[in-house]
């Protein structure tokens, strides 16, 4: 009987979706339910889709929105369309590695108190070539992250990992309602980590958010200068307060409700902190050009929005667990 739904959540990916597909129907793995939904591309992605099946005796649910709606609501979807215990996301231009599903699904079906499974990713660029670091998220055991639970810590890890479907629905799933209608869609910043962060409340069940601590799949990071922290920290802030509501026996805000809650120094301190992230991240895509100076000026930037934001980003960011 099949118990695991894998579901690709596909936005113009023309260009890597193929190579994408191919690395789910490699896995050593195959026991699982395909599904693909498409957020109205307006490139030849689902055109691609069809042709990779065209000649391929391969069962699979596609899913065509009529109108875009974000990777949120995408998600949602197929929460809502999953009728296996277990769900995982691939992202439509990532690559996995062969024994990916099955390092992971062999982890979780171990433990009943598993309640998700994540893997380290590694990064590349847009022709598949490694360009260094990846993210290295997650705790290793049930303890270190009982201990982060119990401390009222986010949960960060990646979206790369299977999951019981049950425990994510308990918590509300993928949150699509709340957030002002039209763009910039909040609901899309750091959706996995607000659903991690909701279902680490079931820590006081003995659920537990653990990572394979291997490199199981290959994640394509773009390589391109950065503007847009400001919105991520928002919702990050978000969901840190949500956090702490709960564990106060309080309701969740809505995205509305936060804003609106906001002084103008909260909101004059997030764009601090998200020119202190951008200025560094551009920072190190022109030392990466060889553009020193213009690679040092956005550093300094960095420092004099927030000084302290370097060391904390190695601390917390950049060092491997």
């Amino acid at each position: 009987m099949i118990d695991l739904t894998v579901a690709i959540c596909m936005y113009n990916a023309e260009a890597y979706i193929e190579k994408t597909l191919k690395s789910v129907l490699d896995q050593t793995f195959s026991d699982f339910h395909l599904l693909i939904i498409d957020d109205k591309s307006t490139d030849g992605s689902v055109a691609k889709v069809r042709q990779f099946f065209c000649n391929k005796d391969y069962q699979y649910e596609f899913v065509e929105f009529t109108e875009n709606q974000g990777i949120c609501r995408a998600r949602h979807e197929a929460e809502q369309r999953c009728q296996t215990k277990y769900l995982m996301f691939l992202d439509a231009d990532d690559i996995l590695y062969p024994q990916a599903i099955e390092k992971m699904y062999k982890r979780i079906t171990s433990d009943e108190k598993l309640m998700a499974v994540g893997c380290y990713l590694e990064y590349i660029d847009e022709k598949d070539r490694k360009i260094g670091g990846g993210i290295f998220l997650g705790e290793k055991t049930k303890e270190d992250f009982y201990e982060k639970a119990r401390n009222k810590k986010l949960i960060f890890m990646q979206p790369t990992a299977i999951y019981l479907l049950e425990a994510s629905m308990r918590v509300g799933g993928h949150h699509i309602n709340g957030y002002p209608a039209g763009k910039p869609r909040y609901q899309d910043y750091c959706e996995d980590l607000d659903l991690w962060t909701r279902m680490s409340d079931l820590y006081t069940e003995g659920k537990a958010i653990v990572v394979v601590p291997e490199v199981l799949c290959k994640y394509r990071k773009a390589g391109g200068l950065s503007s847009n922290s400001y919105n991520m920290i928002l919702k990050m802030r978000y969901v840190k307060k949500n956090l702490l509501r709960r564990r106060n026996g309080q309701l969740n805000l809505t995205f509305i409700e936060f804003l609106d809650s906001l002084s103008k120094k909260e909101k004059d301190n997030i764009r601090k902190d998200a020119l202190a992230a951008d200025s560094l991240r551009n920072g190190a895509f022109y030392l990466r050009k060889h553009q020193f100076l213009k690679g040092l000026r956005e550093i300094f930037r960095s420092i004099h929005a927030r000084p302290m934001y370097i060391i904390d980003k190695i601390k917390h960011n950049l060092l491997r667990r």
